[in-house]
Order: C-alpha cells, then structure tokens, then sequence
C-alpha cells in the first residue's frame, strides 16, 4: 500500500515538472535560439551593415569637400606684397626718367620742325611756290610741279635741301640753296639765294634760276635782284 502511493506521487511530481517546462518554453521572449539559426544570421547583419558603409562614406567626403575653402576665391588683397627695395626703387625711376626724356626729345625736335622752321627750309618753300605759280616753267615740264633735295630713293636725302647760310660785310644774312624739281613731263633743277632786308627784317630773293633738262634743255631767270647803288660808299 505504501509503495502504491509512493509511485503514484512520483508520477504526478514527473508530470507536475514536464508541464512547467512546456509552460516555461512557450512564455520565455528570451529563450535562445539554435546555434544553427544564430550562425545563419551573422552574415545578413554584417551584408546589411556593410551596405550602409559606402553610402555614410559618400556622405562624409561630400561633407568634407563642402568645408574646404577655395583658394581661388579668396581676396587677392590679402596676398602679402613682396617689399621694394631701394635698388628697385631707383631702377624704376632712372627707366621712367629715360622715358620722359626720350618723350620731351621727339615733342622738341617736332615742335622745332613746325614751330621753328629752319632757315633753309623757309627758303626752299618761298622758290619752289615761285616756281609752281611761274607759267614758264609749267609749259616745259607740266604741272602739278614738286620738289626734292637729292636725286635719290633715299627719302631721307631727298627731303635734306643742300644750302649755305652766311652774313656779309654789311651784315645782312644770306641762305642759298640749290634743289630738283620734277613734273609730269620733264624735270629741272633749281638755284636760289635769299637774303633779310634789314629795313622791313622779310625775306627778299637775290636771285632764283631754273635750268630745265628735259624733256628739252633751257634756262629761265625768274628773280634778280640788283642793289641800288650808294654815291657815299
């Protein structure tokens, strides 16, 4: 009798603990999992946090580039100036001060040469609008006449008038010059000489000769002038 209740108390202890760990399986949230199950699941973890690395990287390195400045957009003001030394200061000035002076030099000589005619030149003008005007000589050569100092293709030399300037005993100043002159059909050349009248200080021709040589040869006196003539010299 007594083993008969011993036996049936172990079997209902036995069934008392197998339904507490069926209840206890069903209710556990933490129960772990299989080690198959965890193994497997590792790697979608590592697959999906590793796609979200090369996106996180692209934002960063936008991020970074965003906050680097440009160097080229900077200010030039704040680029240091190199310092000028005294040697450069004075090289700069001497280059200026050639420029100037080169600059004054060209306005002088062309003020001089519209301004202040030489004297040569005036005398040159004064024949040669003698000659223009003087039928004569259009005639022979044609018009419209011009004039040159050299015969040359040089067109420096053809503009230099060979001339003479000298004072006389009376001191009256004399320019005499010599020139070709050239129309459309024959050429010459010209002898001229001028002299100051010291009464009225203009410029008055002693004489001015035209020698035609072609197109046929000829001379043609347009001004000569002979002095009056003083009983008390």
């Amino acid at each position: 009798m007594f083993r008969r209740i011993l036996s049936n108390h172990r079997a209902l202890s036995a069934c008392a603990h197998n339904a507490q760990r069926s209840l206890a399986g069903r209710h556990a949230p933490n129960a772990p999992l299989p080690s198959f199950l965890i193994t497997g699941s590792r790697p979608v973890s590592s697959k999906t946090s590793q796609s979200h690395e090369p996106g996180e990287t692209n934002d960063k390195a936008k991020k970074d580039i965003a906050s680097v400045e440009d160097p080229f957009s900077a200010p030039t003001y704040n680029i240091p100036e190199k310092p000028v030394t005294f040697v450069e200061g004075a090289s700069y000035s001497v280059v200026i001060l050639a420029g100037l002076g080169i600059a004054a030099a060209a306005g002088y000589a062309v003020f001089k040469e519209l301004i202040f005619q030489p004297k040569e030149y005036k005398i040159y003008s004064k024949a040669l609008k003698r000659i223009q005007d003087d039928g004569q000589v259009r005639v022979r050569i044609g018009s419209p006449i011009t004039g040159y100092g050299q015969e040359s293709r040089n067109r420096a030399a053809r503009q230099r008038i060979p001339h003479r300037v000298w004072t006389d005993e009376d001191g009256v100043e004399h320019v005499e010059v010599n020139f070709y002159i050239r129309g459309p059909h024959g050429h010459g050349k010209v002898f001229s000489e001028m002299f100051k009248g010291p009464a009225d200080n203009e410029w008055k021709f002693t004489y001015l000769i035209v020698e035609i040589r072609a197109p046929s040869t000829a001379q043609i006196i347009l001004e000569s002038y002979i002095p009056s003539y003083s009983a008390t010299k």
